[in-house]
């Protein structure tokens, strides 16, 4: 069974954010490297998340101005996260309960190792039943 530090490294870039920034600063971070969240910052500690989805429900749906909203006002930051030791499999109960498409994955000391999407969990639970299959055929 997979544990979410053999994941981490693998998922695409994780975008890292002040709680100073804009939203669109944050935007444009995140359409840089292609991904749909940034872990908001505070110096090295992990202090929020926002996601493409806040971007709509909590600035465009609002009328909000993504030049002079703060990050630190539209973020979630009642954080759901997960240790490295977890599985991945647990991961992705976690994030149904919750409701949740992208996780923060901490290490030992509490500091952010990377954030997983639904995606990953989803592409390293194929690659599991693709080996199960390729060791079971007759």
């Amino acid at each position: 069974m997979t544990q979410l530090n053999d994941l981490i490294g693998r998922q695409e870039r994780v975008v890292s954010i002040s709680q100073h920034a804009t939203v669109r600063d944050a935007a444009k971070a995140m359409a840089e490297a292609n991904v749909g969240c940034a872990a908001i910052m505070d110096g090295p500690k992990l202090v929020g998340i926002f996601t493409e989805r806040d971007i709509l429900k909590r600035i465009l749906l609002k009328n909000l101005d993504v030049d002079t909203v703060l990050i630190s006002e539209v973020m979630t930051r009642e954080l759901i996260c997960a240790g490295m030791l977890q599985s991945a499999n647990d991961a992705r109960v976690l994030m149904e309960r919750h409701h949740i498409r992208h996780l923060p994955v901490l290490n030992d000391n509490a500091e952010l190792a990377g954030v997983l999407s639904i995606r990953d969990l989803v592409r390293d639970q194929v690659t599991e039943i693709k080996n199960y299959i390729a060791m079971h055929e007759g």
